[in-house]
């Protein structure tokens, strides 16, 4: 198996030998995905791609933590209410977060650090364990569940009216939580487990973007106006627009994304001669999934709600508001299937993130096997409370503001370490471009701070 080179930070992590979910990992099967990675290298385009989506895994994992509930219901309420206008801010929102997940790759591949930890020493406990492992993994997975459990418990009553019996989200709860629990817990494994769920992942976006094509070619999709939604840039007048635009840009990429990418690399036993994979899947595991499934939901929606005079405001409601409106009833099913893949595969994503978080807060050794991870990474089940009582809305949105101020600051704290000779040495940026891409989407994350700031005051608009 890789070890760390001689060449990374000076100061003590706690893992000097790989991080430990990689040691189920043989050393042989290292070397032949390098093997793999050397021969894939000659090969044509299209091959190449191909192996690259098969070896790659992190990035999925990325981007079904970011495709959950919330960033779904934007998509919605952004393709009923503007149509395709919108549909520019996506690609330009990956776009600027794709400069800070190269940095994770960078950390990962040469650096083989626990972010958090690095975090921890350079910069200090607060930034490191408090705003990046409690606030960006735990706070966000437990809370944020409660938004994909009470999703999911209604969908799956839905699919169930269709086929002609009750199961209503008091009764079907259970079923979610042991499907999702089940998943999560097989996270590191034996040599295996990682790579089931990385599967799970993959399956999960692909049944995502194949539903929702369909619904869309029953929908039918207005070209000419979803390309100049893709290419033309255009806001709601006033402050509304300056709004709509910051938050939606923030939204895309943020610490869960950066660290989870992170530590899941870890765990698969990356190391420097895996940095062009980690890149690779970081456009095609986590920002093309992104990017085709916003574009299918926005569309959808644009060709069916858009114009239609009062438009509901969560995500159960638009999808009721959708159903009778798709017309066939394969469309139907395959909207509330592609749907249910959404909180299924963001629970799994944020379970596996709050057991890293809070083994990395309290420097427990993790060990897949002990009833301490089990309970971590079920601790986000909690949630399963979704389905009986309302959503904890004041805590999402003090959870969520503390968020907008973590993601600015913890931006930071990755672009000092980016460029820490002491920490990167010989691996740190040279790149104009690269830093000043990162300082890009630190901006935004910033104006995102300041704006929910003079919100509480009352200062803005």
């Amino acid at each position: 198996m890789q070890k760390k080179s001689s060449s990374l930070p000076p100061f003590k992590l706690t893992f000097e030998d790989g991080y430990p979910l990689s040691e189920a990992i043989p050393s042989e099967k290292l070397d032949a995905e390098i093997d793999q990675l050397n021969s894939l290298a000659q090969k044509s385009f299209f091959v190449r791609l191909l192996g690259y989506l098969r070896l790659g895994g992190p990035g999925f994992m990325g981007a079904a933590a970011t495709l959950g509930a919330g960033t779904l219901t934007s998509a919605m309420l952004a393709g009923s209410q503007f149509g395709y206008k919108l549909l520019w801010i996506n690609w330009v929102a990956i776009g600027s977060g794709l400069f800070m997940m190269a940095a994770m790759a960078r950390f990962t591949t040469k650096g083989q650090m626990p972010i958090i930890q690095v975090q921890t020493k350079r910069h200090g406990f607060f930034i490191g364990k408090i705003l990046t492992g409690f606030i960006g993994l735990v706070c966000v997975a437990v809370v944020f569940n409660f938004g994909q459990v009470a999703l999911a418990t209604e969908l799956i009553a839905n699919l169930a009216e269709g086929f002609g019996f009750d199961f209503p989200r008091t009764m079907n709860w259970p079923l979610y939580g042991v499907i999702t629990a089940w998943v999560s817990l097989s996270y590191g494994r034996g040599g295996k487990g990682v790579k089931f769920v990385e599967g799970f992942m993959k399956t999960g976006l692909l049944l995502m973007l194949l539903c929702f094509v369909s619904c869309l070619i029953v929908v039918g999709i207005d070209w000419p106006a979803a390309l100049k939604g893709l290419f033309v840039p255009w806001l709601p007048s006033g402050v509304d627009g300056i709004d709509l635009f910051i938050a939606s840009s923030a939204a895309a990429v943020g610490v869960m994304d950066w660290v989870l990418f992170n530590y899941t690399g870890l765990s698969r036993g990356w190391g420097p001669r895996h940095e062009h994979l980690a890149r690779v899947d970081i456009v095609t595991g986590f920002a093309l999934p992104f990017l085709l499934v916003t574009f299918v939901v926005v569309s959808v929606f644009a060709g069916t709600l858009y114009g239609q005079g009062d438009i509901p405001t969560t995500a159960i409601e638009l999808s009721r508001a959708l159903i009778p409106l798709l017309g066939e009833t394969g469309a139907k099913f395959a909207f509330l299937i592609g749907f249910l893949a959404v909180p299924l595969t963001t629970t799994v994503a944020m379970s596996i993130a709050c057991a890293i978080g809070l083994h990395e807060i309290f420097g427990w050794r993790p060990d897949v096997r002990s009833i301490k991870w089990k309970l971590c990474i079920l601790l986000p089940q909690v949630g399963l409370l979704g389905a009986l009582l309302p959503s904890p809305v004041l805590l999402i949105i003090v959870i969520a503001a503390f968020l907008s101020l973590t993601n600015n600051i913890v931006g930071w704290s990755m672009f000092l370490l980016l460029n820490d000779k002491d920490v990167m040495q010989e691996n740190r940026s040279k790149s104009y471009i690269w830093n000043v891409g990162i300082l890009i989407q630190i901006t935004v994350l910033n104006c995102v701070a300041i704006m929910w700031v003079f919100n509480r005051f009352g200062m803005w608009g």
